[in-house]
């Protein structure tokens, strides 16, 4: 028995023909004059001039079912903007010129329509599958027979009771169309309709019963904002601790730099949209929701007219193209209603159980203004690039833009709100929304403790983002880190967009019961590795209470035997194919061979796409220390700033070749691999400047983990000193830059050593690295207050204690920052 399902592609098509066929000549019967029989029926029917009536008929019905069942597909594509991007300006040109549309008519059924592709008797529009595409051709095909079949029938019995012999013809035709019409409508596409109809009404009805009607959301953002402080989605009692969970902030629509060069076509020129579920009992349905708000949100961009995914951006959110709307100034105010509506299409309570935050990142739009109006020194004009019609906006606009926004949209956090060096427009934000919102600092802090702390007293945030990348050490994070809870600061523990599979975003928003983690949407494995890493922990910490027995004397015995017995270190990928630098660190027995990597310890280092003007340097291959080869050539070269040099733009591998130099031709062929963003360098200076400092020693010597990053930030400045860029005349603070800086190591060595090293320490003494971190950052609060008892009293209890000093130390006029320096001895320069 031949099933529905079976009835797809090419199985479609030959029916049609056969329904075309059959219909116009059997329905030939009906013009049988009286008296026929036999086979002079036979005869009248295939050799009649009705022969050829009928042939007519078959070829209009079977050209008018397809060609009105792929131009549903066809027009809903170039109006929802799914027709390939390469084809879509024409074709949005030309859509309502009638000449256009009865060109396609004609030659659609043929393959002879550029937008319509023919393979064989299979017809499909030339588009990624969008659901709302597919369902348009049974939708016109179901038109068509709702026209045509009434219309044969009224016509048909009119022509067989009145006896009208001329009506049957037009009856037959429209009979025919309107019964190929039926069966493309029930067969073509095969439950394409039902699912998207399904999927529409399932949403309508959930969204239905959600109002919103009167709510205000200004006004609800501060109940919000102050209930994330003080609770969690999970929180675990400890030995004496509480674990709390920090909340997911899931960039679920993407723009701005983090898909320009994958997805050029995209015209949302701010950086992230991310949804923040609040109803999560736990990480696990988290995770389950946000990947059912992006799924949803892709379905309603794809079924909006105007509006397209183009694709997953870096931290995997959706990367779309969304037209504007009468009254919108720039797409994205379109995106953010999307997600409110996807909220309600779930089922959810805006404002209520999901909220939004945003990370416009407009740093990048002051860039855009002044790259393009060549104002280099403008300061609080903002241009929204990726949009067709291009947006000028100055300070004042874009915080009307802001809080137009929260008239409509649940809004929690704003983070990167006004560039980095618009400090006008920081504190306008402050003084609008900062006792409502997150306004968080990201490239105006950069991870750097003396900037938080100026930002913090300026009054320009509430909240600091902690990337550890950016200042380039674990050690000077938790500096970082303990400044923004000394100064009231809530945190937000962020990824960046190019990153590789490691968890240490996660272990550092856990050592702190941080506010947030911000680690991307619902796709690409390297940031659900880092929300795994929680929904792990958490699972081991309900059970165990993160008890830590004393370690039994025979292990402690052995562990007087271990050192570190090798570093290697290599180029790892990251998601966007750029490298960076993993390290491995091997443990093993004292004076035994057999036994030199009894245990192994990683780390691995994100970078950035877009960065704050303080960040530590992540390394590539294109930045040249000066040498013998340099000093040789010359004039290949262009000097920077930094004393590093880089190959001229207008330098070809030909010109490298003319010279006859195989250390030149090495040296550019290294600078050229992945356009120059490769780390080799990077990784050259782990293996033969960094692995000799610690290699043959106990690993005793590194369970504090402000040991280690010294010992680092004292490489720095030692390859600093050997490279000639120092005087001899620096002062206390310009080392201590160039330390923070790490230009002649990179910041992806430093860091991936320091954190592989911190997960050694940690797991030797029985813990993991986000306990290893709260240690650290007990004892530097306990430190700072004088008195190291208290690094056994509980982590909040004794962050409301170093809190209280923190204030204590402002009314006196001083810096917690050099405070917390001089306890921990962390920038001592040795020798």
């Amino acid at each position: 028995m031949l099933r529905r399902s079976h009835l797809h592609a090419g199985w479609v098509l030959a029916n049609h023909i056969l329904v075309s066929f059959h219909v116009a000549f059997i329905s030939s019967l009906l013009s049988i004059p009286k008296g026929l029989f036999g086979t002079k029926v036979l005869g009248f029917v295939f050799t009649s001039y009705e022969t050829i009536v009928s042939a007519i008929f078959w070829l209009v019905s079977f050209h008018i079912g397809i060609a009105v069942h792929e131009l549903g597909h066809y027009l809903t594509a170039v109006r929802l903007n799914a027709l390939n991007e390469k084809l879509l300006p024409e074709a949005k040109r030309n859509i309502s010129n009638p000449l256009f549309l009865i060109r396609a008519f004609f030659l659609i059924p043929y393959g002879r329509f550029i937008g319509v592709k023919k393979e064989g008797l299979t017809y499909y529009p030339d588009s990624p599958f969008n659901l709302a595409v597919a369902a348009a051709g049974p939708i016109f095909s179901r038109t068509l027979a709702l026209i045509f079949l009434p219309l044969a029938i009224v016509i048909l019995t009119i022509s067989l009771i009145a006896g009208i012999h001329g009506l049957t013809y037009p009856g037959r035709i429209c009979l025919g169309i309107g019964i190929v019409g039926l069966l493309d409508f029930i067969f073509a596409d095969p439950g394409k309709y039902r699912e998207f109809v399904e999927r529409e009404k399932a949403a309508k009805v959930k969204a239905e019963r959600i109002s919103t009607a009167g709510m205000r959301w200004l006004e609800e953002s501060k109940k919000l904002t102050r209930m994330m402080i003080e609770k969690r989605i999970q929180e675990v009692p400890l030995d004496g601790e509480t674990l709390k969970v920090p909340w997911q902030f899931r960039n679920c629509g993407m723009g701005g730099r983090h898909t320009e060069k994958e997805y050029p076509e995209s015209n949302i020129s701010m950086q992230e949209m991310m949804f923040v579920p609040l109803c999560a009992k736990d990480y696990e349905e988290a995770q389950m929701i946000t990947v059912g708000l992006q799924t949803r949100l892709k379905e309603v961009i794809e079924s909006s007219e105007g509006a397209r995914v183009m694709g997953i951006g870096l931290e995997g959110g959706l990367a779309p193209y969304i037209a504007k709307e009468p009254g919108d100034l720039v797409p994205e105010q379109r995106m953010w209603r999307m997600a409110v509506q996807t909220i309600k299409d779930l089922g959810f309570v805006p404002g209520k159980d999901i909220v939004i935050a945003f990370d416009p990142a407009v740093s990048e739009l002051t860039h855009a203004y002044r790259k393009e109006f060549n104002q280099p020194e403008a300061v609080g004009m903002y241009y929204f690039w990726r949009s067709e019609e291009k947006v000028v906006m100055s300070r004042d606009e874009l915080l009307d833009l802001y809080k137009k926004a929260m008239e409509e949209i649940p809004i929690v956090c704003i983070e990167d709100g006004f560039a980095e060096d618009d400090y006008e427009g920081w504190k306008m934000l402050m003084e609008e929304m900062g006792d409502r919102v997150f306004v968080v600092g990201d490239d105006l802090v950069t991870t750097k403790d003396s900037m938080i702390e100026e930002t913090a007293d300026r009054g320009l945030i509430n909240t600091a983002l902690i990337k550890a990348n950016q200042i380039g050490t674990l050690s000077e994070t938790i500096l970082a880190l303990l400044v923004t809870i000394g100064k009231g600061l809530e945190v937000v523990v962020s990824h960046r967009s190019k990153s590789p599979n490691d968890d240490m975003e996660a272990q550092i928003a856990l050592s702190l019961n941080g506010m947030g983690m911000k680690c991307g949407g619902g796709a690409n494995t390297e940031r659900l590795f880092k929300y795994g890493a929680v929904i792990k922990i958490m699972k081991d910490m309900a059970k165990t209470k993160g008890l830590k027995g004393e370690m039994p004397e025979s292990i402690r015995s052995f562990e007087d035997k271990l050192i570190i017995t090798d570093i290697i270190a290599y180029e790892e990928a990251t998601n966007a194919g750029i490298p960076t630098v993993g390290v491995e660190v091997y443990v093993g027995v004292k004076e035994s061979p057999r036994f030199r990597k009894v245990f192994k310890f990683t780390g691995s280092t994100p970078l950035g796409t877009s960065a704050g003007t303080g960040e530590a340097i992540h390394l590539i291959d294109s930045t040249i220390e000066r040498s013998v080869v340099v000093e040789e050539h010359l004039d290949l070269f262009d000097p920077q700033p930094d004393k590093t040099y880089r190959f001229k733009k207008v330098i070809s591998e030909k010109d490298i070749i003319a010279r006859n130099d195989p250390d030149l031709n090495g040296l550019w062929q290294r600078s050229s691999r992945y356009q120059g963003k490769g780390c080799l360098n990077a990784v050259d200076n782990v293996v033969n400047i960094i692995r000799p400092a610690f290699v043959g020693r106990s690993v005793k010597d590194f369970k504090d983990l402000f040991t280690t990053d010294r010992i680092l930030l004292n490489l720095e400045l030692k390859t600093a000193k050997e490279r000639g860029k120092l005087t001899g005349e620096e002062t206390g603070e310009e080392l201590i830059e160039i330390m923070q800086r790490k230009g002649n190591l990179g910041m992806n060595a430093i860091l991936s050593v320091s954190l592989a090293v911190a997960r050694m320490a940690a797991h030797l003494q029985g813990e993991e690295l986000w306990m290893f971190l709260r240690r650290g950052l007990k004892e530097m609060m306990a430190k700072a207050l004088g008195d190291e008892s208290k690094s056994d009293l509980p982590f909040d209890d004794l962050k409301n204690e170093f809190y209280q000093y923190a204030q204590r130390l402002t009314g006196e006029g001083k810096k917690l920052y050099q405070r917390l320096r001089e306890v921990s001895d962390l920038y001592r320069v040795e020798g």
